[in-house]
């Protein structure tokens, strides 16, 4: 049994080691926080460079206002050093069963999941 766990042990290391390696070869902005997430968890983002929509959850309304405005700062200072996206549309919904149903992005939060909604240009 302990032969067993020292086995175990010894070839996750090997694994563990060999994961700074593959990462750092890689682009760093592949292996970084997306720039619209910044100072944000749970984040998930997607659309395309015209419009870009970055969904979070917040556990009150005042986190949610809080996280709303972080990520509008944050897609403004993108759009500053990249010029894209021009349309931002951020959602931040519960935390809970809320996030867990509609986390993914894949669906539209409800109302009655969805603290805070903006949809701005940026220009």
């Amino acid at each position: 049994m302990i032969r067993a766990l020292i086995i175990t042990t010894s070839a996750l290391a090997v694994l563990a080691a060999g994961a700074p390696a593959a990462t750092a070869s890689a682009s760093p902005a592949a292996s970084a926080n997306p720039p619209f997430c910044k100072g944000v968890k749970p984040c998930v983002i997607g659309g395309d460079a015209g419009v870009t929509w970055v969904l979070a959850s917040a556990s009150s309304s005042s986190k949610a206002r809080r996280t709303a405005a972080r990520l509008l700062r944050n897609a403004k200072a993108v759009h500053r050093q990249y010029g894209a996206p021009e349309w931002i549309d951020i959602r931040v919904v519960r935390k809970g069963a809320c996030w867990r149903r509609y986390g993914s992005g894949k669906v539209e939060a409800s109302s009655a999941c969805t603290y805070k909604r903006v949809e701005r240009e940026l220009s």
